[in-house]
């Protein structure tokens, strides 16, 4: 055996061994992670008061800085190279392990998913994963949610149509009678931290620095999967589905902008989005965000009374349901094409919500309409 051979073996050997001890460490570093979060489920408002309202803030800042200075989102193709390349790794080290005879391909490829896997954990705790053991946005703000009447909800419909349909006029319409704009989604990106600043002095926790919003590489598979945007949390930035419908896009950015600002929970960012979309100066967001309100309220009024439903749908304006009926065509196109990806993205999306303590799943989407209520009540007391 010639001394070159003997020499590669032992840098291997180095090689396998320094890939254990980075994949153990960081496994360690992840399961110390997974309990701490769990430990703050316990104590929200501890975590509320240390991580949400500081740590979370400045944890990132290196991060955010660097990022923000790439107009695409780096966190997504971290993630497009991870899946990628944990598939052709195992191609490949599974064709090595019988060209070689010997497992250490497969041990080695092992060994780097671990540790990549971890570091995925690590992040996602660090950068974002805690905000969901934190008070929720209604008990931090103050909002008195609690169990309304069908009238109640009825009138809140009412109200919201009403200023939809105000924001509706200054808008214009394509040949099919869908609301349009001369916006792209880049002038929407830039515009959209005007409604937040003009929260900024209700909402004190909102301060900071974020990245501008990012549009999604993956948008058109996003489509396929009924989702409209992404916060990886392995990166803070806001990834937004470009080809969502006009007007659902200015709440969508503002929706993973909340999740930017501490807002975990899908119910409140949903909520803080609509808050960030009806407070910015520009007509087409306020229409964003005050239909999309609508179109959760009317669809929890369905469910609560089918004849409160009947009553209150003919006052509707008829351009907005023209609008909800075009977005819903527009994704239903998608899942006609093929049921099977939205499917896989309901459950694991549905699995991800229990895991984050969140036990009814997406479900808790519906429950943006209790603090619309909450809000409604206080502003007409």
């Amino acid at each position: 055996m010639s001394k070159e051979t003997n020499t590669n073996r032992k840098n291997k050997k180095k090689t396998l061994k320094t890939r254990v001890i980075v994949a153990a460490s960081l496994l360690t570093g992840a399961l110390i992670c997974i309990g701490l979060l769990l430990i703050s489920r316990t104590m929200p408002e501890l975590t509320t008061n240390v991580y949400t309202k500081n740590i979370f803030k400045y944890i990132s800042l290196p991060v955010k800085w660097l990022f923000n200075l790439f107009p695409f989102s780096v966190g997504e193709i971290i993630l497009i190279c991870i899946a990628a390349g944990t598939i052709i790794g195992l191609i490949v080290s599974i064709i090595m392990c019988f060209t070689r005879r010997n497992g250490k391909p497969m041990a080695r490829w092992g060994l780097n998913v671990i540790s990549i896997a971890s570091l995925a954990i690590i992040l996602f705790v660090l950068f974002g994963g805690f905000n969901y053991s934190s008070l929720t946005f209604a008990e931090r703000s103050g909002y008195d949610v609690k169990e309304s009447t069908v009238y109640e909800l009825m009138d809140l419909c009412l109200y919201l149509n009403d200023r939809a349909a105000e924001c509706r006029n200054r808008l214009t319409q394509d040949a099919s009678g869908a609301v349009t704009t001369e916006l792209t989604a880049y002038d929407m990106f830039y515009m959209a931290k005007n409604g937040y600043d003009a929260i900024e002095d209700r909402f004190p926790e909102f301060k900071g620095f974020y990245t501008t919003p990012k549009p999604a590489l993956t948008s058109e598979a996003m489509c396929y999967l009924q989702i409209s945007g992404i916060y990886p949390y392995i990166s803070p930035e806001a990834v937004v589905n470009i080809k969502t419908p006009v007007s659902e896009l200015p709440h969508t950015i503002c929706h993973e902008m909340a999740h930017q600002r501490g807002i975990a929970r899908e119910d409140e960012a949903n909520y803080v989005g609509y808050l960030a979309a009806v407070n910015n100066p520009d007509p087409l967001f306020q229409y964003s965000g005050y239909s999309q309100a609508l179109s959760y309220c009317l669809s929890a009024l369905y469910r609560a009374s089918s004849t409160a439903y009947d009553q209150i749908r003919p006052r509707i304006n008829v351009g907005i349901l023209r609008d909800m009926s075009i977005a819903g065509n527009f994704w239903r196109s998608f899942e006609q094409k093929n049921e099977l990806p939205a499917k896989i993205s309901t459950a694991v999306n549905n699995t991800y919500l229990q895991i984050q303590n969140i036990p009814d799943g997406t479900r808790s989407y519906g429950r943006m309409v209790d603090l619309l209520l909450a809000e409604y009540r206080l502003s007409h007391e």
